[in-house]
């Protein structure tokens, strides 16, 4: 119910309005367990009434608790005519429709019609005064309400004042939750992210809380502003994120056109040891506010999608900022004399070791020791830590610095994805192989390396210790035996008995001898698969003579009934740097697969393969790690790894020593396939 006032200019008059809602309504809007939310909601009405100075004052009690809370403003009131209208009622605010305040011009936040019920959450009795310009003038007026009586409150129309205008709300008795305003480092943080775009929008407002300036500009470590993606005709989205000195709760806010916020997300990325905040603000999510918080259940939304890229931009700025605060602390500590390793690194191992101990070494920074002699024993023994037991480096560091739960967080992802001794082991072994793939079109395409490149003696011996190239699946089972022993290592790898005679001829009687014998030997595998590749020299253009020799090697083991009497998969390759048109056409048949020549009985493939082609899949397959490692092979690298681990089979050209400046390679565009995965087996054949 609403009483009518009597309007009489004298003052006096009183009145009682009802609000047209449940008890239990009321409750729910205000949050009565939240007192810092209902500061904050205080300090918003403020600010939407053109205030220029916001005061939260804590007075205590004699058991040093909260006993009232004052919040004072500066800014234009509220006419003593308006007053019914903006307590009658939850909802419908006439803020709705106004986007800006009505002096000053700024930016309205609040916009439902709840504010004032907040109140209720810092304490039992409140109590507004309010002075306003009205139709006779300055009036003043006062709203008190109970929390008993949440729906009810009374209005009394003082009269006219000479005062200032502006609103002060007094809260007082006891109620739970409170104590939370004590926590005065706690209530500010919370202040000044909440109000940072808008004290830095609007620099002639003031909010102090407790006698303490919130003031955003001095806590700000880093800010930085991103523009995405632009979404139908209104402007791109913008993401403000804003780093703090000290504690705060990390939160997406999702702020209107103009920088308002509107609701408050989790942030959903890691950043350990970053305090931040992020503001994204877009004209969208001005359509359905009310719907924002479940923008993460409706991954269709345009909302969802314009919240995913930012969280993708959060990922990539908190990326960028570990590694800039990494580089600022090595820096330092080189400056000192401190830091444990000397020079540049040069060895991939060694860049990967480096960037693993600067990892661990930065996070724990600030419990390393002051003094420099102290701080330059601390770093030498954690780089012998990580060098000698990094699986052990989490518990020395928890037992000696006392590390603090987020500190222990990032030192597990970091530890718990793979052992710092895997991480520089699996790197050098990623750059071994792109070293080792230059290698080996040097060997194959460079003008004079190819010409004295020979087939069993080099080729051969090379790539049976690079086995790795055919398929990464794969263990070598014979290497340039006949296929007597390969029968034999067929039979093994299945566990049946060997045969009395084990002996295998090809058809015109001759033993066949294959360079190498590859076997898928995974527990998974129900029947094996066997890879057989026949080599030849880089000047040997392959045609049908040579591929006669690979059909002979098919067709005898997958005749021979000692083959058979085990069920086994069978490709066979016919590998050189490039083919003869009559060849290349068998290898083009419209209902095989590219590459796949013919097959021989049930279980036996045929292929004719360039080396351009094998060694394009090979790149492919370290593609993801070269990206990561930034590592691009020269000649320089590539040939110091053929003479290091096969200086054996190495042309004496390519020995050290010897005058010699590669070319590069002619481009490898290899022939289009589709349908054709690494085969399961392999066994290579010389020719």
């Amino acid at each position: 119910m609403i009483a009518l006032f009597d309007a009489a200019s004298g003052g006096g008059a009183m009145g009682s309005i009802t609000l047209r809602v449940e008890q239990d309504h009321v409750e729910g809007v205000a949050k009565l367990n939240d007192p810092v939310g209902a500061a904050i909601e205080l300090i918003w009405n403020a600010l939407d009434a053109d205030a220029t100075n916001i005061t939260v004052e804590i007075e205590r009690n004699e058991i040093d608790g909260v006993g009232k809370v004052t919040v004072s403003d500066d800014g234009h009131g509220m006419p003593s005519e308006s007053c019914a209208s903006y307590f009658d009622k939850l909802g419908g605010s006439w803020k709705k429709t106004a986007l800006v305040s009505l002096d000053k011009r700024r930016a309205m936040h609040g916009r439902n019609g709840q504010g004032r019920v907040r109140a209720f959450a810092l304490g039992q009795h409140v109590r507004w005064t309010t002075i306003g310009h009205g139709v006779d003038g300055r009036i003043k007026t006062v709203i008190e309400a109970d929390r008993a009586a949440m729906r009810s409150y009374s209005i009394d129309r003082v009269g006219p004042t000479a005062e200032a205008t502006g609103t002060t709300v007094e809260v007082w008795g006891a109620v739970p939750h409170l104590d939370r305003l004590l926590n005065t480092a706690r209530v500010i943080a919370a202040l000044t992210t909440e109000f940072a775009l808008y004290l830095e929008t609007y620099p002639d407002s003031s909010i102090t809380f407790d006698g303490i300036r919130v003031d955003p500009a001095k806590v700000q470590v880093h800010s930085a502003v991103y523009t995405l993606s632009q979404v139908g005709d209104a402007a791109p989205p913008e993401l403000r994120v804003i780093e703090w000195r000290k504690g705060v709760t990390r939160e997406l806010a999702l702020c209107d056109s103009l920088r308002m916020p509107l609701v408050k997300l989790r942030p959903e990325i890691q950043a350990p040891g970053f305090n931040f905040t992020a503001y994204l603000s877009w004209k969208g999510f001005e359509e359905r506010p009310q719907d924002l918080a479940l923008v993460d259940w409706d991954e269709e939304s345009p909302a969802s999608n314009v919240v995913e890229e930012a969280r993708e931009r959060l990922r990539e700025h908190f990326r960028s900022r570990v590694e800039a605060r990494r580089r600022e602390q090595v820096l330092e500590w080189q400056r000192e004399e401190v830091y444990p390793y000397e020079g540049d690194p040069v060895d991939p191992s060694e860049i990967t070791e480096r960037d693993a101990f600067d990892t661990v070494a930065t996070t724990i920074a600030k419990h390393i020791p002051k003094t420099r002699g102290a701080k330059k024993a601390t770093l030498g023994l954690l780089k012998e830590t990580l060098a000698a037991k990094p699986g052990h480096t989490p518990e020395i560091l928890e037992r000696f610095f006392s590390l603090s739960r987020q500190e222990k967080e990032e030192l597990g992802l970091l530890l718990k994805r793979t052992s710092l001794t895997s991480l520089i082991r699996t790197s050098s072994e990623v750059t071994d192989r792109l070293d080792f793939l230059r290698a080996l079109e040097i060997l194959l395409f460079d003008t004079e390396a190819k010409k004295v490149t020979r087939e069993r003696d080099q080729l051969h011996k090379i790539l049976e210790n690079e086995a790795w190239v055919f398929g990464e699946e794969y263990s070598l089972m014979v290497s340039e035996r006949g296929l007597s022993e390969v029968l034999r290592k067929h039979l093994a790898l299945l566990r049946a008995p060997e045969p009395q005679d084990t002996s295998v001829r090809l058809p015109d009687g001759s033993v066949g001898r294959v360079d190498l014998m590859l076997s898928k030997t995974t527990v998974w595998v129900q029947k094996p698969h066997h890879l057989v590749v026949e080599l030849n020299r880089p000047s040997v253009t392959l045609g049908m003579a040579e591929f006669g020799q690979l059909v002979k090697y098919a067709t005898t083991v997958v005749g021979d009934e000692r083959f058979r009497a085990t069920e086994a998969n069978w490709d066979f390759w016919l590998i050189g740097n490039t083919m003869d048109d009559a060849l290349r056409s068998l290898t083009r048949q419209p209902h095989l697969p590219p590459g796949q020549a013919g097959t021989v009985g049930s279980n036996a493939r045929l292929w004719v393969r360039e080396w351009s082609e094998v060694i394009q899949e090979c790149k492919q397959r370290l593609h993801f790690y070269r990206d990561r490692l930034d590592y691009q092979s020269t000649d320089e690298h590539a040939l110091e790894y053929l003479v290091r681990k096969h200086a054996d089979a190495t042309p004496t050209i390519l020995q050290p020593g010897e005058e010699y400046a590669a070319e590069e390679p002619a481009a490898i565009v290899p022939t289009p396939r589709s349908g054709v995965g690494a085969p399961e087996t392999q066994v290579t054949a010389e020719g």
